[in-house]
């Protein structure tokens, strides 16, 4: 693998759940093999491998420009690659159920929608019944404990709490595999805590 402009390629490193017993023996949740990628001339990826295990956190770091972004949005389908294959459980992406949460949190709601109906979209547009995704979303934040007035809209909410709202959206699908891209990127240190508290409540709930 390759990086253009910076010699530094993205790292990836297993954060916050212990892996459980017999987990080595499992196969990779996510499969990556001869992934390449460029723009223009720049070289960003070049047959890259990687393998993913299932029920962990997975960070990826490294310096600006290095490819982390790229990576995380060929894996979640919002960035074709050039060539290579991404399997999950030896499906396609189409085939399971995932959540995204972006790093521009003031553009990730619908300014037009309260907390409450932001987390329930994504079973509105599985065709749930209304009365189904009421209860599912109500779950899902009884589950997690947020503390949160979720009548309000975006605009009367502070960054922490958009942010909250939109990891709690991408969770209410009870999603395979949930991508994050610099989620506390531009939220206050004191709110960090709280906003991965629902992270770390869906890779283990036990």
């Amino acid at each position: 693998m390759t990086m253009d402009a910076v010699q530094d390629a993205p790292r990836l490193q297993s954060t916050g759940v212990p892996p459980s017993a017999g987990r080595a023996s499992k196969r990779p949740h996510v499969t990556i093999r001869n992934l390449s990628k460029r723009f223009d001339k720049a070289i960003v990826y070049d047959n890259f491998d990687l393998d993913i295990p299932r029920g962990e956190l997975i960070s990826v770091f490294g310096p600006n420009g290095c490819g982390k972004s790229t990576l995380i949005n060929m894996i979640a389908g919002l960035v074709p690659p050039d060539a290579g294959e991404i399997l999950f459980d030896g499906m396609r992406l189409d085939e399971i159920k995932f959540g995204y949460v972006f790093q521009n949190y003031r553009e990730a709601l619908f300014p037009w929608l309260r907390a409450f109906d932001n987390i329930a979209y994504p079973l509105k547009m599985m065709k749930v019944e209304p009365a189904e995704r009421k209860a599912r979303t109500e779950r899902l934040v009884a589950r997690l404990g947020i503390k949160l007035d979720l009548n309000l809209y975006p605009y009367q909410m502070s960054g922490g709490q958009q942010q909250l709202v939109s990891i709690m959206r991408a969770l209410v699908v009870e999603p395979e595999i949930l991508f994050l891209d610099e989620p506390s990127a531009g939220v206050d240190v004191s709110l960090r805590k709280n906003m991965w508290k629902p992270v770390r409540e869906c890779a283990n709930p036990g």
